[in-house]
């Protein structure tokens, strides 16, 4: 073979594997989102005082949200769920708050329980945003900023994360959190660099944590096995105080409310959050 047939050949597998890694990563964006789809109303989770609203994103998207209004002034939480469910089993998880008096205000994420659009990152940050900034509207009653908890868990830590970034709250929850989403993805794939081979749906919560001027508390589970406790570590490490760690030896993924997630969340609101009455 002469050397310009054999630069040519180098030239075509080069342009072959590139081709192959681009629609490699198309198909790996493409497979991120799992959301399951049912759209069971919060009736069927014995949300009594719970109404789905529709509102527009930053960007004219009709979106959607799980509300409660807060008994008096107790606090309203913004969650925002995980991956792999819908919206009806994440706050059904709320309930023992709902039970005391908090208020709810949960993302329906697009792309999931049933709901159109393409999820993103980039989506769902101004998604949040929106449903920050047209709280007031929504609950039919004025929520100051003192009486704001957003709570994030797995997925929705990165989206919790940016929107206390860029939002003043009371206090911030992060269960079952990770450093950055591409970690997760190089865990999975037995150590393949995620963090150099992804541009987008990265979720570089420990990029954000440092601009969060609110109390933190951060939840998680020994047992977890789809985030390990060296990310959310190296997440709380990067976080300014009053900040506090809850880790729980037989927790997972899954189950932290099983093993005090709810009596330990309780504990430190009433101890860092002034002026924010949560009933007994």
């Amino acid at each position: 073979m002469s050397l310009q047939n054999g630069l040519i050949l180098l030239g075509v597998l080069i342009a072959l594997i590139v081709v192959a890694g681009f629609v490699g990563m198309r198909l790996f964006y493409g497979s991120i989102y799992k959301f399951d789809q049912a759209t069971d109303g919060p009736k069927s989770y014995g949300l009594d005082g719970a109404r789905e609203v529709t509102f527009k994103s930053e960007d004219g998207t009709e979106i959607t949200a799980w509300i409660k209004p807060p008994d008096e002034d107790t606090p309203i939480i913004l969650y925002f769920m995980g991956n792999f469910t819908s919206i009806g089993p994440s706050v059904g998880r709320l309930k023992p708050f709902l039970d005391k008096g908090f208020g709810v205000a949960a993302l329906v994420y697009r792309g999931s329980s049933g709901k159109g659009g393409t999820p993103s990152e980039e989506a769902f940050a101004a998604d949040a945003r929106a449903l920050y900034d047209q709280l007031n509207e929504l609950i039919e009653t004025e929520i100051p900023k003192s009486r704001r908890i957003v709570h994030g868990y797995s997925l929705g830590t990165g989206i919790a994360v940016r929107l206390a970034a860029e939002r003043p709250i009371a206090a911030l929850t992060l269960e079952a959190a990770f450093a950055r989403f591409c970690d997760y993805f190089t865990d999975a794939y037995h150590g393949l660099p995620f963090c150099r081979l992804m541009s987008r749906e990265r979720y570089d919560s420990i990029d954000r944590i440092k601009a969060i001027n609110a109390p933190l508390l951060m939840l998680h589970g020994e047992q977890d096995t789809a985030i390990r406790m060296t990310t959310a570590r190296r997440l709380f490490d990067e976080a300014t105080e009053p900040k506090s760690f809850r880790i729980y030896a037989d927790g997972n993924h899954t189950n932290l409310a099983d093993h005090g997630l709810i009596e330990d969340s309780l504990t430190f609101y009433k101890a860092h959050v002034p002026g924010m009455p949560v009933t007994d």
